[in-house]
């Protein structure tokens, strides 16, 4: 039976990774036929309109092929080791009270170092060349981690180098993508997107496999990583595009930019104190924490509930499935974010997607008191919901902050939510993840109370909006 379930594993990871890259390239093929389309009827209706749309295209470089292949690379290289850091700093000896502290680090970090980033880009304009600069650094510190020992001082520098220069490096290249897209097709960026996921989810599937052979070490992730990072790093130079604007737009865009640091802060202050950016940053906060509770206990609590049954050996696989779950549910979502953002309004999408985040933590508590197949299928399905909520709601939300957001400042803004997300939610999520789990004997119980805590304040919230909605 155990050598039955070791060739079954890969087989099923094999076999999803094929399905999930099939889908991804019809996914493709279907769309550039309707943006064909689309196009032509654009043509028909206004072919000034269309023109102004292709000379903005050509003069900012933008090729929807090669964004994918930056993406898929890019998220290749970081899947390849940042979600096995915890396994890694727990083979070197480290006590999980060490980990926890440690992984505080990165969110922390990204909230003081992220907005600082973003704002120096915009001011000085050379996006392309400070993004370059940031993952170049933040590669190499990290790797830097390999030759620190088992020192936990030495994991604490290596982890705050890193993450300070790659705070914002996700969200300025975010930037440059969607300002360098034609307008028309800006709601389309969860699909490009989704390559990342796609290659996170290759990476981090192939990895886990390896890491749970002992003829590989945890050395061999950083040497993959290294070489990964050389092909996303030509990957970032040869096809992301400048991120700077039309030449005839850039007189007015120059004749905005704030010339001092104190209209900078001013023009600031007036730009995140408006009502719908809040609540934008809001809904990305009540994310970050639901998803940092749950990226940090949830494969604790899956593991104490099958030692609970007396299936510990098995955990391992079921855990590797459960990864795949997540790189799908993320690829459908970052595919069709889109067009739900058309049908039925940003707004619309990204509440409904966060009231579907009480019920990850239902499915993670268990569907029913046994280990069965239910409740299997309860966290399988609760890993497809919590990648599909991020990216539903992460894709609707960098393109309307996008457009809320003047053209000197968008990658501050975005390094901004960034920061948001992982500063405030993520360490907040973490932190009262941790009370309740301490708190209850059972990890499965703060899940439920949990669940029910987040549920009834949505309930609240949705009633207030309903009954005031003047003042929502």
């Amino acid at each position: 039976m155990r050598s039955g379930s070791r060739l079954s594993f890969p087989f099923v990871t094999s076999m999803t990774t094929a399905a999930s890259t099939l889908y991804a390239f019809c996914a493709v093929k279907h769309e550039s036929s309707d943006s064909t389309v689309a196009k032509h009827k654009l043509l028909d209706k206004s072919a000034h309109r269309d023109s102004k749309s292709v000379r903005r295209e050509s003069s900012n470089g933008f090729n929807s092929n090669k964004i994918r292949a930056v993406y898929f690379f890019y998220r290749f290289s970081t899947g390849c080791l940042i979600p096995f850091m915890t396994l890694y700093m727990q083979y070197k000896g480290l006590s999980p009270n060490e980990i926890g502290s440690l992984q505080a680090i990165r969110p922390i970090v990204t909230l003081l170092c992220g907005p600082f980033w973003g704002s120096w880009s915009d001011r000085c304009g050379h996006k392309k060349t400070i993004l370059l600069f940031l993952y170049v650094s933040s590669v190499v510190f990290r790797l830097c981690i390999c030759f620190i020992g088992d020192s936990r001082s030495g994991f604490a520098i290596g982890l705050c180098a890193s993450s300070m220069f790659y705070s914002a490096v996700p969200s300025i290249l975010d930037s440059i993508v969607v300002s360098s897209m034609p307008e028309s097709d800006r709601t389309n960026f969860g699909r490009m997107r989704l390559w990342g996921e796609l290659g996170n989810g290759v990476a981090s599937s192939i990895m886990m496999s390896v890491v749970s052979r002992e003829s590989y070490g945890f050395e061999f992730l950083f040497s993959v990583h290294a070489i990964s990072s050389c092909t996303a790093l030509a990957c970032l130079v040869l096809f992301v595009p400048e991120g700077s604007s039309m030449p005839a737009d850039r007189h007015a865009i120059e004749s905005e930019r704030p010339q001092s640091s104190f209209e900078w802060k001013e023009k600031l202050l007036v730009i995140i104190t408006d009502i719908q950016i809040l609540t934008l940053f809001s809904l990305v906060v009540l994310m970050g924490y639901t998803l940092g509770f749950i990226e940090n206990f949830c494969y604790i609590n899956i593991r104490q509930i099958y030692k609970d049954h007396g299936q510990l050996g098995i955990v391992g696989r079921d855990v590797s499935i459960c990864r795949i779950f997540l790189s799908i549910g993320g690829i459908l979502s970052w595919f069709y974010a889109g067009s739900w953002g058309k049908r039925f309004g940003t707004g619309l999408v990204m509440c409904a997607a966060v009231s579907c985040l009480p019920f990850c933590f239902f499915l993670y508590a268990g569907v029913t008191s046994e280990l069965n197949f239910w409740t299997k299928a309860g966290f399988f399905l609760a890993e497809s919901i919590r990648s599909g909520v991020y990216a539903a709601l992460w894709s609707t939300a960098t393109v309307r902050l996008n457009e809320l957001s003047p053209p000197h400042m968008k990658s501050t803004m975005q390094s901004m939510m960034e920061s948001t997300y992982r500063g405030f939610g993520h360490t907040s999520g973490a932190f009262f993840g941790g009370v309740l789990c301490r708190k209850y004997s059972v990890m499965s119980e703060a899940f439920m109370v949990a669940g029910k805590g987040l549920l009834s304040f949505l309930v609240v919230v949705g009633t207030a909006m309903y009954i005031f909605p003047e003042k929502s």
